[in-house]
């Protein structure tokens, strides 16, 4: 190869390195209804960086409320509820002080697409109540329902219009619960078919008393019916149950349906349903008296002076490798930038959470792509990758672990080590890789 061919081939590299910089450090801004916007996605910074959401819940403390019902230990449950809610619904980064003397929780969420449904789910009803219908007489109440499923069958097919599918929540009865709806099940008109029957039979007992009035007749009427109607409310919803199976309540939620949006949209409602009520109960009533954003003590401008201190300090290291190696020093300078363009690129586009942790990370990846960089010009041609990847295989099984890490700022720097440890392998290899070998073949 020749040496003009080589100067070309060093020169487009770092022109694209250029670009990807640019790209990565400056954005790329469109004009957009009259005004100039970044096309370049942004950080996701964690709730310590950007701020969050700061819920206050507070009991509910109606007239005739009886205070004995409100003590720390009811106070407990709830707070413990609420994390099991959050954890089931996918919540990572957040925080929950209970004030023990009065039963004030604060939540703290981070400020995201999903907050507001977090904040929905903190207050979101799941009682679960069976009544006699127009009367205040409970029959089952939800210490009798120990957790929740939620399935769908196929009623029925058709070749044209597509199967006909059914929705249904399965409340799992305690053994106590099974006892008490056996009792209810002989007195009362609980599946859906037995209401809808004895509901006709009373519309045509009505329709045929109104007849009976207006021909002026005094013929009495008797009433055979003797199952009287009960009515399941799950947060205050009237739902139909279809059937018993074992110990499980079938309960339908919504129509049969043959669209397919309607069906995700019925097992999404379903889903939601079974998760809080197998999250726990709330023995205690609570609401929300505030909800508002709250920035972090940690300011954009410190933030701004932190990336500067870590850009001084990898200038000062750029400068000591082009002093020390010369040329190559100058070369495994630039391919480094590039290293952090596409660092800072993958970042964003993988919607990786940046914690406080996750910065340390971020440093602890540049750190090892410095040393490798560093042996990749002093060994040049005889340095051994293999040897690379197994000194790497402690840092990334620590990195996997920390990567599904319940808690969200551990997750936060497994995410960017993962990221990291992939570019340097596959970075290094491709392009410092290449620029140094046009240099040693020179």
């Amino acid at each position: 190869m020749g040496t003009e061919m080589k100067k070309v081939k060093i020169a487009t590299i770092i022109l694209a390195i250029v670009l990807i910089a640019l790209v990565a450090f400056g954005g790329v801004y469109i004009k957009t209804q009259n005004r100039m916007e970044n096309k370049v996605k942004d950080y996701d910074f964690g709730r310590e960086l950007k701020g969050g959401r700061v819920v206050e819940l507070t009991v509910v403390k109606e007239e005739g409320t009886n205070t004995e019902n409100l003590t720390p230990e009811k106070y407990e449950i709830v707070k413990k509820t609420i994390i099991e809610r959050l954890k089931n619904f996918g919540a990572q980064d957040y925080n929950i002080a209970l004030n023990q003397e009065n039963g004030t929780i604060i939540v703290e969420l981070p400020e995201n697409t999903n907050t507001d449904g977090y904040v929905y789910l903190l207050t979101a009803p799941t009682k679960i109540q069976m009544k006699e219908k127009d009367t205040e007489i409970e029959l089952l109440n939800d210490a009798m329902v120990e957790k929740a499923e939620y399935s769908y069958n196929v009623i029925s097919h058709n070749v044209e219009i597509g199967d006909s599918y059914q929705v249904y929540l399965l409340l799992n009865l305690t053994s106590e619960g099974q006892v008490k709806f056996e009792e209810i099940k002989n007195n009362y008109a609980i599946f859906a078919d037995e209401v809808s029957e004895i509901e006709k039979t009373q519309e045509e007992a009505e329709k045929e008393t109104e007849n009976t009035e207006v021909e002026g007749t005094s013929e009495e009427t008797t009433n055979t019916e003797t199952k009287k109607i009960s009515v399941l409310t799950v947060g205050g919803t009237e739902y139909d149950i279809e059937k018993i199976d074992k110990n499980k309540l079938w309960v339908k939620i919504g129509g049969e349906t043959t669209s397919n949006a309607t069906l995700n949209k019925n097992v999404a409602a379903a889903g939601e349903l079974a998760t809080l009520i197998s999250s726990g109960k709330y023995p205690v009533e609570y609401e929300i008296t505030d909800n508002r954003f709250v920035y972090s003590d940690i300011t954009n401008e410190q933030i701004t002076y932190f990336a500067i201190a870590i850009a001084i300090v990898m200038l000062v290291v750029f400068v000591i490798f082009t002093i020390k190696y010369k040329t190559k020093g100058l070369l495994a300078s630039i391919s480094c930038i590039g290293f952090v363009a596409i660092l800072s690129l993958l970042l964003r586009y993988t919607n990786v959470n940046i914690s406080i942790e996750g910065i340390g990370g971020i440093i602890l990846v540049l750190i090892i792509n410095f040393i490798i960089n560093q042996n990749m010009i002093e060994k040049a041609n005889s340095i051994d990758y293999k040897e690379i990847c197994l000194k790497l295989v402690p840092i990334t099984i620590i990195t996997l672990v920390f990567c599904f890490a319940g808690w969200s700022n551990l997750s936060s720097f497994g995410m960017i080590m993962f990221w990291g440890l992939v570019l340097i392998l596959g970075y290094n290899t491709v392009v410092t890789k290449t620029l140094l070998k046009f240099k040693e073949s020179k």
